[in-house]
């Protein structure tokens, strides 16, 4: 038995089942539950190693497996990483009864995220951009069911993921044998240009950035809100796995500069637009802009710690843009939409999904004690070394500050005063309550979460250095 076949191929096959699901209760049960033993077993069964079951009876998961000439590697080194990947997939799937999602949604949502983990081992390294694209086309039904009419975000978003992958398949043929060096400044230009464009439209990095809130303005928050924040996340480890393979590109210091500058523009730019809409869904949008400049800016710091800190916002991001996009489910299902003025007033009748929609930006924003606080403010105290650094990080936390007053004004004010009464759905509710726990407990408790980030660098064994 192999790694690739337990944590790749089984749960593209459960994915396959799942889709003949015809109840998103039973659908998202099974599907939470599979994601969560594969992290149970990714965090106790060792890969490569005999484990011992009873007397002399064992096993042992072989680190690779071949498919269609091709090789799907998982190491010893990623079960850390494996672990959080599955957990964060249990958490969307567990919610997506909560956020009154298609059937569908659960198998295809888990589909999307197995493949996304194929591009992190499949080899050779550069046929993880096909996986990507592969994954993006695989997005579609569920960012677009059967009947309903593809908008401009999603145009915009397959465009760009496929340009990015040309981008990238075309600069790994221009780089092939050189790893370790690369012979003349012109070819290094030109890869490094190439190389970063590419990447650069697969996150939506500014100016490549407008379907971002298109997506989450014209798309169910949830599907969409999951699909943004899978890609990214994934497309970040995959940009990680080129700064590790390619040492001329690690040791060079324009790549972190341009990283940090990019970065931070990004900061500031998500959290500025997002304090000035009037749709809820486009302020999710500029959410995961913020989050993709944080990640940047972390990996700019060119050193381990700003690696650990890219993976230790993972788990914050998870769940903060889960929580976040089960309020607005909630709130647009019942006003129809999510224009501030379709929701006005609508948090006194729901108070538990407004402070779904609420408490997010303002933990991505900084409030203390809150998911991911301590990561964020290592990048702060990294950019008291930079007055523009200060600026964007200043600008940005505002602007997300900002933007989270003007929905919580928009939903408790309206022009008729309607009395304060929790109107929830018990799932709805307890699945908010569940999130808001482990909010607060990622944020009383980081010291864990750091540490499980320190172990991820075992993946990555140059940049740990």
């Amino acid at each position: 038995m192999s790694a690739p076949l337990l944590w790749l191929v089984f749960p593209l096959g459960v994915a396959g089942l799942l889709l003949l699901a015809s109840n998103t209760r039973s659908a998202s049960r099974w599907g939470a539950g599979v994601a969560l033993l594969l992290a149970l077993l990714a965090w106790q069964v060792p890969i490569g190693q005999p484990v011992p079951l009873v007397g002399d009876w064992g096993f042992r998961l072989a680190p690779q497996m071949r498919v269609l000439g091709r090789q799907l590697v998982l190491t010893d080194a990623m079960r850390p990483l494996l672990v959080w990947f599955f957990l964060g997939v249990a958490v969307w799937l567990g919610g997506a009864w909560a956020a009154r999602m298609e059937p569908s949604f659960v198998g295809l949502a888990l589909g999307v995220s197995t493949v996304l983990l194929m591009a992190l081992a499949v080899r050779p390294f550069l046929y993880a951009a096909l996986l990507v694209e592969t994954a993006a086309l695989l997005a579609v039904p569920l960012l677009s069911p059967p009947g309903s009419r593809a908008g401009n975000g999603l145009l915009r978003f397959l465009t760009f993921q496929t340009l990015g992958m040309l981008f990238i398949l075309l600069t790994g043929w221009m780089l092939v044998g050189t790893e370790t060096s690369l012979p003349g400044s012109a070819l290094a230009l030109r890869a490094g240009v190439l190389l970063g464009v590419g990447f650069a439209l697969l996150l939506g990095v500014f100016p490549f950035h407008s379907w971002m809130p298109m997506l989450t303005a014209e798309i169910h928050p949830y599907a969409s809100a999951f699909v943004l924040t899978a890609v990214t996340t994934v497309i970040g480890a995959f940009g990680l796995g080129f700064l590790e393979r390619y040492t001329w590109l690690r040791q060079s210091p324009l790549t972190y500069q341009w990283l940090v500058a990019l970065g931070v523009v990004m900061v500031a730019l998500g959290g500025l637009l997002a304090a000035f809409q009037r749709h809820a869904g486009r302020v999710l949008g500029y959410g995961v802009l913020v989050e993709v400049g944080l990640g940047l800016w972390a990996v700019g710091l060119g050193s381990a710690e700003g690696v650990t800190l890219f993976f230790a916002l993972w788990p914050a991001r998870v769940v903060l843009f889960a929580l976040w996009a089960l309020g607005l489910s909630g709130l647009g299902r019942r006003r129809g939409g999510l224009r501030y003025r379709e929701l006005a007033g609508v948090g006194r009748e729901y108070p538990w999904l407004t402070a779904a929609a609420v408490v997010p930006p303002l933990a991505l924003a900084g409030t203390p004690w809150a998911a991911g606080f301590s990561a964020r403010w290592a990048l702060w105290q990294a950019g008291l070394t930079s007055w523009p650094l200060l600026l964007g990080m200043l600008v940005g936390t505002i602007g997300l500050a900002a933007a989270a007053a003007r929905l919580l004004g928009a939903l408790v004010v309206g022009e008729q005063a309607v009395p304060w009464r929790a109107r929830e759905a018990a799932d709805e509710r307890l699945w908010v309550w569940v999130l808001m726990a482990v909010t607060l407990g990622l944020g009383l408790f980081p010291k864990s979460v750091w540490q499980h980030a320190q172990a991820i660098l075992a993946w990555l064994p140059h940049l740990s250095r």
